[in-house]
């Protein structure tokens, strides 16, 4: 399920994002976002934040930083205002969450618990990143991880997003991991700020845009 709509149930991805024909999305839409990692992070938390404002619920998968790291990044970016609505998912071997990315059925029962912990119908689910998952996995592996998270999301009619450093990734394994989404959200930087590009969904022009 992917696209772009108007419906009262659609995700929003925040009143900056400079892309108007992608800034509402269906439920169960799922976006890559691709990137130098500093960027593509930028990106996925404002993505990931703008659904505070509609009382939504976010859950991140983290892959390469601590729970404690996540929750402390996510909250300098917010403000504030998360509790009842952020439950992260710890598979970088730090805590006990998941010993290991490659560890799907504990990730699949991971994120089921974290969603019942949001006190919220309407839930973000973010994966970051899957660069940190390349290392343990194969291409295949984070592909098939890709499909596990996106068919809880469909199933749910939730919203997600994963990041990818495009810095670290060979394109030829970018490509594959693009066929797991629905669409992408190409991000870089220049001296200016932020530039950010939609490639794949409907109605969205393939041209760049200032993000500041």
């Amino acid at each position: 399920m992917s696209g772009v709509t108007n419906d009262g149930d659609a995700y929003h991805l925040g009143s900056s994002f400079p892309v108007a024909e992608a800034r509402t999305q269906t439920p169960g839409t799922t976006l890559l976002v691709t990137g130098p990692q500093a960027v593509a992070e930028r990106a996925a938390y404002e993505i990931l934040l703008a659904g505070l404002e509609a009382e939504e619920g976010i859950v991140p998968v983290s892959t390469d930083r601590s729970t404690a790291d996540l929750q402390r990044e996510l909250a300098d970016h917010s403000g504030g205002g998360l509790d009842g609505r952020l439950a992260v998912i710890d598979v970088s071997g730090e805590s006990a969450d998941v010993e290991s990315p490659d560890d799907l059925a504990a990730i699949g029962r991971e994120l089921n618990g974290a969603i019942d912990r949001i006190d919220v119908p309407r839930v973000r689910i973010g994966v970051l990143s899957l660069t940190g998952m390349l290392d343990p996995l194969d291409r295949s592996g984070v592909f098939k991880f890709c499909h596990v998270v996106q068919d809880r999301i469909d199933d749910a009619g939730f919203f997600g997003i994963a990041t990818l450093d495009t810095e670290q990734v060979k394109e030829a394994t970018v490509s594959m991991l693009q066929e797991a989404f629905d669409g992408t959200v190409e991000v870089q930087e220049d001296e200016k700020g932020d530039l950010v590009r939609v490639v794949g969904l409907p109605d969205a022009p393939v041209t760049w845009h200032d993000w500041s």
